[in-house]
C-alpha cells in the first residue's frame, strides 16, 4: 500500500531521498501476551521488509504496541479481521495511531526502480545470476540509468557482488560476448553448483546460461551407466561432468581455449578425471577423429569405466567392491551439440563417417540445440537436419527424431533440442543408393494401384 517518494529522472543513487513517514494503526496489548496476539492474528500484522511489527510503548512498560496492516486505516479497525475486533472486545485493548519511518532499506528494487525511471508501469529487475554475478541485459531506453540500475540490484540482492551489462550479442565462435560492469567489486571468476557438481570458470570469457538447468538435467537423465557421450561443444562442462558422474564415458571438446581450460578444471574439481577426456579442436574435425579413435579403441577390446566414486549417502554403509562399468558399444550412444545458433550445420560431419568400419558398430542418438521462428518448427527443423545430412528433405518424415522445445528466446524465436538417431546410409555413405531404391519400391506401388483398383471396378 506505501510507495517510495517518487525522483522521476535520478541518475545517481541518493538512498536518503526514500525516506518516508507514515502513520499506522496499532494495538496496545500486555507484554506476555504478544506472541500468541501475533500468531492469532497473523494476516492483519503489519509486514514491512526488515521492519519490526512490534515496537515498545513509551507510555507503558509493561505492554507493547503491535502495529496493524496498513488496510487497516482507522483506530475503529474497519478492515479488521473477526478475530481482531473479538480480542479487542474480550480484552478492552485500546487502538491508537503511531508514526513508522520507511527508509531505502525497506523498499524492493522494483519500488525504487519504479520512482526513479520515466516510465514507472515496469521496472528492469530481472537478471541472470551466475554465482555471485548479477547479469542483466538492459534495452535501450535504460542505459542513461544503468549505473544507478546496477547499484539498486546490488543492494537488494544478498548474494551479489557485481552486476554487469551485457554489451553485444554472443559470438558463434566462442560463444562469449561483451559486458560492462555496473556495479559492485570486479571479478568474472564464478563458482556455481549445478546437477550435484561444481563448476568454475571465467564468465568474461566462457559461454555459461544458468537458464539452462533443466535442459541440462534433462538430458543427463538419459545416460545411464556404461553410456558413452560424445560433446562436442561442451563449453566448461555442464553435461559431460554429471555424465561422468554417473557412470557414463564422456569425451569432450570445445574451440574456446578458456572453455577448455575451466573444463578441465571441472573435470578434477568433480574428480572425473577417469571417465572424461577433454579435447580443445574445431567440432567438425573432434566428430571425425573422435568416431574413429573410439572404433578403434572399442576394436581392440571391450572397454570398461571404474564405478562412480561413493556419495556421502554412501560412505556410511561398508565398503563393497564393485565391478567395472562395461562400456558395450562400438560407437559413441550420444552425442551432443550445444550450439544452438549453428549446431545443426554440424550434421555434415557424419556423412560417410562410418564408411571404413565394420562390424555394424551402433548408430548414435544426436541431440543437436537449435534456434527457429518457423510457425512449424518440428518441419523447419527436421528439415535442416536432412540438408546438414544430405538426406532427402521430402523424407524428412522417416527420420528416427524428437523435436522438444527447450524455451523462448526472444519474440518469435524458441530453442529446440533435436534429437535423431543417424540413418546407417548418412553414416556409411550411401544415402543416394538407398533412397533411391526406395523411390524405384514407392513408383512400382503407385504403377500397381490403378491396377488393382480397374481389377475391383471389373468385379
Amino acid at each position: 500500500m506505501f510507495k517510495p517518494p517518487v525522483h522521476r529522472g535520478m541518475k545517481e543513487l541518493d538512498r536518503a531521498a526514500f525516506s518516508l513517514t507514515v502513520p499506522v494503526v496499532a494495538i496496545r496489548v500486555p507484554t506476555k501476551t504478544v506472541g500468541q496476539i501475533k500468531a492469532e492474528l497473523a494476516n492483519d500484522v503489519f509486514k514491512v521488509n526488515k521492519m519490526r511489527n512490534v515496537v515498545n510503548d513509551e507510555s507503558n512498560k509493561d505492554h507493547k504496541l503491535v502495529l496493524l496492516k496498513p488496510e487497516i486505516n482507522d483506530t475503529s479497525l474497519n478492515g479488521g479481521s473477526a478475530e481482531l475486533h473479538g480480542l479487542m472486545k474480550e480484552n478492552g485493548w485500546q487502538a491508537l495511531t503511531h508514526n513508522v519511518t520507511l527508509n531505502y532499506e525497506h523498499w524492493s528494487a522494483d519500488e525504487i526502480l519504479k520512482a526513479v525511471l520515466p516510465d514507472s508501469s515496469e521496472a528492469p529487475t530481472s537478471y541472470e545470476q551466475i554465482g555471485h554475478i548479477a547479469h542483466m541485459n538492459l534495452r535501450d531506453q535504460y542505459l542513461e540509468y544503468k549505473t544507478l540500475i546496477g547499484q539498486v540490484i546490488l543492494d537488494k540482492s544478498p548474494t551479489v557482488t557485481m552486476v554487469v551489462n551485457k554489451l553485444d550479442t554472443i559470438d558463434n565462435t566462442f560463444r562469449n560476448f561483451k559486458m560492462e560492469v555496473l556495479a559492485g567489486k570486479e571479478d568474472f571468476v564464478a563458482q556455481v553448483r549445478e546437477n550435484d557438481c561444481v563448476f568454475k570458470f571465467d564468465y568474461s570469457k566462457v559461454y555459461w546460461n544458468s537458464r539452462l538447468h533443466s535442459e541440462h538435467e534433462r538430458l543427463i537423465k538419459k545416460f545411464g551407466p556404461g553410456s558413452s557421450i560424445c560433446d562436442v561443444m561442451a563449453g566448461v562442462g555442464p553435461f559431460a561432468v554429471p555424465a561422468a558422474k554417473r557412470g557414463c564415458l564422456v569425451w569432450a571438446n570445445d574451440l574456446n581455449p578458456a572453455s577448455y581450460a575451466a573444463m578441465q578444471e571441472n573435470i578434477a574439481l568433480n574428480k572425473v578425471q577417469d571417465r572424461v577426456q577433454a579435447f580443445n579442436m574445431d567440432g567438425r574435425d573432434f566428430i571425425r577423429q573422435a568416431f574413429v579413435d573410439f572404433y578403434a579403441k572399442t576394436k581392440a577390446g571391450p572397454l570398461t569405466l571404474a564405478p562412480p566414486p561413493r556419495t556421502n549417502a554412501s560412505r556410511s554403509k561398508p565398503l563393497a567392491l564393485q565391478p567395472p562399468i562395461p562400456i558395450p558399444s562400438r560407437s559413441f550412444d550420444h552425442v551432443v551439440m550445444n550450439l544452438p545458433a549453428i549446431a545443426i550445420e554440424f550434421l555434415d560431419a557424419f556423412r560417410g563417417l562410418f564408411a571404413g568400419f565394420d562390424g555394424k558398430p551402433n548408430m548414435p542418438l544426436i541431440h543437436a540445440h537449435c534456434f527457429t521462428k518457423s510457425d512449424e518448427p518440428e518441419k523447419d527443423i527436421l528439415q535442416r537436419a536432412c540438408r546438414a545430412l544430405a538426406y532427402p528433405e521430402d523424407n524428412y518424415k522417416d527420420l528416427e527424431a524428437d523435436v522438444f522445445y527447450v524455451r523462448r528466446v526472444a519474440p518469435n524465436k524458441d530453442m529446440y533440442c533435436l534429437s535423431v538417431r543417424l540413418p546407417e546410409c548418412v553414416a556409411y555413405g550411401t544415402v543416394e543408393a538407398e533412397t533411391g531404391c526406395k523411390r524405384k519400391q514407392q513408383e512400382e506401388e503407385q504403377d500397381k494401384e490403378p491396377e488393382s483398383k480397374a481389377v475391383k471396378t471389373a468385379d
